[in-house]
C-alpha cells in the first residue's frame, strides 16, 4: 500500500529526540517498532554485519521479526542477504508464489510471515547492514514504501554515525565498530570476484563467503586476500549453482 509522504514525514518527524547516547539498544529499538507502524507490518528489524563480515541481527520490534531475522543470520538466506550483496532493495511479494528461499521459506512459514521487504543500510559510502519489514500477508510493494524504507535507513544510518562520534559502548556499539571496520574490504574483494570471474554482486559475496566457511577462516580476511591478488579458494559446486543462476536470471530478463 502507498504510503503518504506527510505520514512519512510526521514519523520521521517524531523520532528527531532520539539520542544514541542514551543507550543504542533501545534507541534501534524505537526505531523498528516506529517503522513497524508506518508500514503497517507484522515485524520490523536491522541487521549488521559483525568482525566475521556475516550479517548479524541488531535489532527488532517483536519477537517475530527476531526469529526472522535469526534465520537469515543461521542460513545466510532471505532479503536481508540479497540486499546486502546486491546493495539493492530486496524483496518477498509472496512467499507461496515464490519457492527460491530454500529453508529460510521454513522459518518464515513458521512465523505466519508471507511477505518481507529489506533495504541496505549505509554509511559513509559503505554498505554495513539491512532494515527489514515483514508482513503476514502477501504485499506487492509499491515504489513509495521502498523509498520511504530507503528514507528510514538513512535515518538508521545518522543514528549509527553519531553513536560512533559520541564513541557509545556496549554490544551493539561494537558490532557497529565492526560493520565500519570491514565494509570497504567486502565491498573491493567482491569488485575483485565481479571482474575476475564474470560474476554478479550476489554471486560473488555468496562465493567469498563459501571459501570463508570451508576454510574456517574469517570472511574478512578472505576477503583482505582477495584484494592482495590471492586465488580464491575453489568451491566449483558453489561456483557453477551461481553461473548457472545468473544464465537463469539473464534469460528471465530477456
Amino acid at each position: 500500500m502507498p504510503i503518504d509522504p506527510t505520514d512519512l514525514a510526521k514519523s520521521i518527524g517524531a523520532l528527531d529526540t532520539l539520542d544514541p547516547e542514551r543507550g543504542l539498544a533501545p534507541t534501534l529499538q524505537q526505531l523498528t517498532d516506529a517503522a513497524k507502524q508506518l508500514f503497517r507490518a507484522d515485524g520490523a528489524g536491522l541487521m549488521l554485519i559483525d568482525a566475521e563480515g556475516a550479517l548479524r541481527w541488531a535489532s527488532a520490534s517483536d519477537q517475530t521479526a527476531q526469529t526472522v531475522e535469526d534465520g537469515q543470520e543461521r542460513l545466510a538466506q532471505g532479503p536481508c542477504s540479497v540486499a546486502f550483496s546486491q546493495r539493492l532493495p530486496a524483496a518477498i511479494r509472496d512467499l507461496n508464489l515464490e519457492p527460491d528461499w530454500q529453508e529460510f521459506t521454513q522459518v518464515l512459514v513458521s512465523e505466519g510471515i508471507c511477505a518481507a521487504l529489506s533495504v541496505p543500510v549505509e554509511l559513509d559510502g559503505g554498505i554495513i547492514g539491512t532494515l527489514d519489514i515483514y508482513s503476514g500477508k502477501a504485499r506487492d510493494w509499491d515504489p513509495s514504501e521502498v523509498a520511504a524504507l530507503q528514507a528510514y535507513a538513512g535515518l538508521v544510518a545518522s543514528l549509527l554515525s553519531a553513536a560512533v562520534t559520541a564513541q557509545v559502548k556496549g554490544r551493539l556499539a561494537s558490532q557497529l565498530q565492526a560493520a565500519l571496520a570491514h565494509r570497504w574490504l567486502i565491498e573491493q574483494a567482491k569488485g575483485v570476484l565481479m571482474g575476475r570471474e564474470d560474476l554478479d554482486a550476489q554471486t560473488a559475496f555468496e562465493r567469498l563467503r563459501g571459501a570463508a566457511r570451508s576454510s574456517t577462516r574469517r570472511l574478512a580476511d578472505v576477503a583482505r586476500d582477495v584484494t592482495a591478488g590471492q586465488p580464491l579458494p575453489a568451491n566449483r559446486r558453489d561456483l557453477a549453482r551461481g553461473q548457472a543462476k545468473q544464465a537463469k536470471d539473464r534469460e528471465t530478463a530477456t
